[in-house]
């Protein structure tokens, strides 16, 4: 819905719109007040109940707001935004391995979705649209140690080497592809580790070129 729209139909008085116009200038108090008031009689209106759940989240009424995204699941269980919300929840909450559950359903269900994708090299994230792997960054560290540290996390499962290599992290998705197949050959695994070889090849060979018109 762009903004001319929006303010449209807020306009000819449809409380989502209305609501929505709250939101997207920080208005969060209000934004659940409308719609909290406005679900009441409402409670299918399911566009309503996303705009009260992501309220909530960025008013950092947590527990509400997770409540909220359950609710919304259980009409839509595939919803992308409530799945990757509740994933950030979970990540916020050091609950690492459900968080990366969600963010894994929410790349079966749009593999090409960039609201997942996150940088070690980018200092401030928006928490509402970014995987937070920088909540593992201390204050004055480097990129090099954050790094290194990142490889050295307790979650070291499939899934997140997929969501890791996803984000174009391919060494530390390759570093734990190589340690689950040394546990247990699996040609899964072994695809993997070969896409990223491939990978690493190409960008080798891109290097050398772009070194030889230099």
């Amino acid at each position: 819905m762009n903004n001319d729209l929006t303010a449209e139909l807020a306009v000819k008085g449809y409380w989502p719109a209305k609501a929505k116009e709250y939101f997207d200038n920080k208005k969060y108090s209000k934004t659940v007040e409308l719609c909290t008031s406005m679900l009441k009689d409402n409670p299918e209106v399911l566009s309503g109940r996303i705009l009260l759940a992501q309220a909530l989240y960025h008013s950092n009424q947590l527990n509400e707001a997770e409540s909220q995204f359950y609710r919304i699941l259980q009409v839509d269980p595939n919803n992308i935004l409530a799945l990757k919300y509740l994933g950030d929840l979970k990540f916020r909450a050091g609950d690492n391995i459900v968080a990366f559950s969600y963010y894994e359903r929410v790349l079966k269900l749009d593999r090409y979705t960039t609201g997942l994708r996150s940088s070690l090299a980018k200092e401030e994230l928006d928490r509402s649209k970014e995987i937070t792997l920088l909540t593992f960054r201390k204050k004055g560290e480097s990129i090099e140690n954050t790094r290194e540290r990142l490889r050295q996390l307790p979650f070291d499962t499939e899934t997140t080497g997929d969501l890791l290599m996803e984000q174009g992290h391919t060494r530390m998705a390759g570093n734990i592809f190589r340690k689950l197949f040394k546990k247990a050959e699996s040609p899964r695994l072994f695809e993997k580790l070969e896409k990223i070889k491939n990978l690493n090849k190409q960008v080798a060979s891109q290097n050398a070129i772009k070194d030889k018109m230099e």
